[in-house]
C-alpha cells in the first residue's frame, strides 16, 4: 500500500540517516497515528540491517529472550545470548562499529516499565559507543507524558537523541490521499465525520459515500470503529484520576473552564486544572484560544482533538438508546443526516480554512507573511457586546479577516459589505479581507480581497 503523508516528518528522519556514526530519534504520539508504518517506510529498502522489536507488557526476561531471537533472524547470528535486554542493546552497539545497523525498540514504555533503570543503562551504553558505533537508534511511544519524561532535561537520556518527532492528526489536505475518488464536497464531509487519524482513514472505501461509509465504520450497530474508541478511551482515561468524567463533559458539550467545573461535578478549580493539562498532554483533548488572549479562561475553551471522538460523542454516544432499537439507515438519517451537514461539516471547513492559510503561509505563499492564525476575541464598545471572529490571519501590518461560507450560494456583494461592517464595529483596523467559499464568487470586485474556493484547497 502507498505511504501517505508525513512529509516534512520523512525529511527529518532521512537527514538524521544520512549523518555520519551514531544517531537517534524519538517519535511518539498517541495510538494510530502511523508511527510504525512512518519509521518503516524511511529504513526498509535503504539496505541496512534493519531490527524492529515490538516491546512486550512482560518481565525483562520475556523481552531479552524474544529480542535475542530477533536479533539472531535479522543478523544470521546463531551463537549468542544475553542475560538483559541492556545487554543486547550493548551488543548492537558494538557490532555497529563496522556497519550500519537501524535498531527501532517500539512501544519504548513498556520496556522502561520493566526494567529496572532503563533510562540509565540506555544512557551508559549510548555515551560508551557513540564516537564508535554507526547505530541509528529509534524510539517509538504511545504514552506521549512517558516519552517526553525521556526528552526531559532531567532524564539520563537527556540530549542522547538527535531529533524528536510527535505524531498529530494528519490535516485535510494528506487526509484526502485517503479517499482520492471523492471531489471537494465530499472531501470535507470525509474529513468532517473521520478527522486525521491514519488508522480511521486508511478504512475508508472512497468507492462509497461518505454516508455509507460513516454507517460502515462508526454509526452501524456492527461498525469497526465503536468498539475500538470505546476501549482506546478507557484505557487511556483510567491512568489519570476522574479523567473520565472531565472528558465526558467536554464530549457532551462543555467547553468553558468554568462550564467544565461544574458539569464534571469536580471539587476544586486546581484539581481540574491539572486533569486539563494532562489530557492535553496526553493529546485526548486540546486547547482552544483566540490569538490575542491565549491565557484568558473566559474567552478560551477545550474541546476534543479526535475529530472521529467527538463525531461519536455527538451523534451515537449521546443517542445510544435509539442506537440500540433502529436500523442504520434510519438511525443516521434521523440522528446524524441534518446536525453533520448543517453544523458539523460548515463548522469543520472553518478549520479546514485554518490548515490551508497554515500550510500556505509555511510554503511562502503569502507576502506579507502571517505571524499567527486562528480566530480573534473582541469587544464592541459601541454597541456593549462582545464576540469573535473564526478565522484571522496577524501580520506585521495588522489583522486580515476571513469569512468560510459552506453554503449553495456564492459569497455576494452583500456578504461582502457584512463582513466589512462587523469589523468596522469594533476597534480594529482591518489590513486587508479573505473569503472562502464553497459555491465561488458573484462579486464586483475581485481584486480586492483574498478569494479561495474548493479546488483552491485541493490543488
Amino acid at each position: 500500500m502507498e505511504f501517505i503523508g508525513r512529509v516534512e516528518e520523512q525529511k527529518a528522519i532521512n537527514a538524521l540517516l544520512a549523518k555520519d556514526g551514531y544517531q537517534g530519534c524519538v517519535i511518539y504520539g498517541r495510538r494510530r497515528m502511523g508511527k510504525t508504518e512512518l519509521v518503516k517506510h524511511c529504513l526498509l529498502g535503504k539496505g541496512r540491517p534493519f531490527i524492529m522489536y515490538q516491546c512486550k507488557e512482560s518481565s525483562e526476561r520475556d523481552n531479552a529472550a524474544l529480542f535475542t531471537e530477533l536479533i539472531k533472524k535479522e543478523l544470521n547470528i546463531q551463537y549468542i545470548s544475553f542475560d538483559g535486554f541492556m545487554d543486547a542493546v550493548n551488543f548492537l552497539f558494538d557490532y555497529a562499529k563496522d556497519k550500519e545497523i537501524y535498531l527501532v525498540l517500539d512501544e519504548y514504555p513498556y520496556l522502561r516499565s520493566v526494567v529496572e533503570g532503563c533510562d540509565s543503562k540506555l544512557q551508559e551504553i549510548i555515551d560508551n559507543h557513540a564516537s564508535s558505533s554507526k547505530l541509528k537508534l529509534f524510539l517509538l511511544g504511545s504514552s506521549i507524558s512517558t516519552m517526553e519524561d525521556v526528552l526531559d532535561h532531567r532524564s539520563p537520556l537527556y540530549m542522547r537523541f538527535t531529533s524528536s518527532i510527535l505524531l498529530r492528526q494528519m490535516d485535510y489536505y494528506d487526509s484526502a490521499s485517503f479517499y482520492p475518488r471523492y471531489d471537494e464536497v465530499e472531501k470535507i464531509r470525509a474529513y468532517a465525520a473521520f478527522g486525521g487519524v491514519p488508522f480511521y482513514n486508511a478504512q475508508i472505501d472512497d468507492r462509497r459515500s461518505v454516508k455509507e461509509n460513516i454507517i460502515r465504520l462508526l454509526s452501524g450497530r456492527f461498525s469497526g470503529f465503536q468498539d475500538f474508541l470505546e476501549t482506546y478511551l478507557k484505557e487511556e482515561l483510567r491512568k489519570v484520576n476522574n479523567a473520565n468524567i472531565v472528558f465526558e463533559a467536554i464530549a457532551l458539550g462543555a467547553y468553558h473552564y468554568s462550564d467544565i467545573l461544574s458539569k464534571a461535578h469536580i471539587e476544586s478549580s486546581p484539581i481540574l486544572n491539572a486533569i486539563l493539562q494532562k489530557l492535553v498532554k496526553m493529546d485526548l483533548i486540546e486547547y482552544v484560544a483566540p490569538i490575542n488572549d491565549k491565557s484568558s479562561k473566559k474567552r478560551s475553551g477545550y474541546r476534543i482533538s479526535d475529530t472521529c471522538v467527538r463525531f461519536y460523542y455527538k451523534f451515537i454516544y449521546r443517542n445510544s438508546s435509539a442506537h440500540a432499537v433502529l436500523d442504520d439507515s434510519r438511525f443516521y438519517d434521523h440522528f446524524i443526516a441534518k446536525g453533520f451537514d448543517s453544523i458539523v461539516v460548515p463548522g469543520v471547513f472553518e478549520s479546514i480554512c485554518k490548515q490551508y492559510l497554515i500550510r500556505e503561509n509555511r510554503k511562502g505563499s503569502f507576502d506579507p507573511f502571517f505571524i499567527d492564525i486562528g480566530s480573534y476575541w473582541y469587544d464592541s464598545p459601541s454597541e456593549k457586546r462582545n464576540g469573535q471572529f473564526d478565522v484571522i490571519g496577524k501580520r506585521d501590518d495588522g489583522y486580515v479577516f476571513f469569512e468560510c461560507k459552506f453554503t449553495e450560494s456564492p459569497i455576494t456583494d452583500e456578504v461582502v459589505k457584512e463582513e466589512m461592517a462587523q469589523v468596522e464595529k469594533t476597534t480594529l483596523k482591518p489590513a486587508g479581507y479573505g473569503f472562502f467559499s464553497k459555491s465561488g464568487f458573484s462579486i464586483s470586485d475581485k481584486d480586492g480581497y483574498m478569494l479561495f474556493d474548493l479546488k483552491d484547497l485541493y490543488k
